[in-house]
């Protein structure tokens, strides 16, 4: 079933269609009303960018933005998935993807949005002040953002993805979305 069409937030879409780029926290704000339209109980599994950007543009996501997300809710304790698809800052599919045969997932795995206290183009200015992050060229291209919470320690991450300076290996700076601290860097 396709929710795309189900907008309520008429704040919300017409933010999205003013601007092309969205932060992941507005990328996550612009989903959320077609995932509780789905289910009431739905909560946040993930947020990511799709590396679709033209080949020629620079500086994607140096704004701490990017054109294209993919945004995942579940239902806790079930195996509900529902998955949002953002395309130059609108909502291009909203569809549900649950597989009955799939494992539940465990509240611990997912996020409330109000937790999320710090945002991609903040994030993305400190993972630039601490140095060795470099926006890639081809594959994974600028500034990649991704959103997720670790199971074991329970604390939701804003990962910021680029590129060591050589570019050959690819470098993840780690951050508590919910105090902004950074955690660690991984390459």
């Amino acid at each position: 079933m396709n929710y795309a069409n189900q907008q309520t937030s008429s704040k919300i879409e017409t933010y999205a269609e003013n601007s092309t780029e969205l932060s992941i926290l507005e990328a996550i704000k612009l989903a959320f009303s077609s995932a509780l339209e789905w289910n009431d109980k739905a909560q946040l599994l993930s947020a990511v960018n799709i590396d679709l950007d033209e080949k020629d543009d620079k500086g994607i996501g140096i704004n701490g933005k990017r054109k294209y997300w993919n945004i995942a809710f579940a239902v806790p304790d079930t195996n509900k998935y529902f998955l949002v698809t953002i395309h130059k800052g609108k909502i291009d599919d909203a569809s549900d993807f649950t597989v009955e045969s799939s494992s539940p997932y465990p509240k611990n795995e997912l996020m409330q949005i109000k937790d999320i206290k710090h945002d991609s183009p903040e994030l993305l200015k400190k993972a630039l002040e601490l140095g060795g992050i470099h926006p890639g060229e081809d594959w994974a291209k600028g500034y990649n953002f991704m959103i997720k919470k670790d199971p074991e320690s329970g604390i939701p991450l804003m990962l910021v993805i680029g590129w060591n300076k050589e570019l050959k290996n690819t470098v993840a700076v780690y951050f508590n979305v919910t105090t902004g601290e950074h955690l660690v860097s991984s390459n």
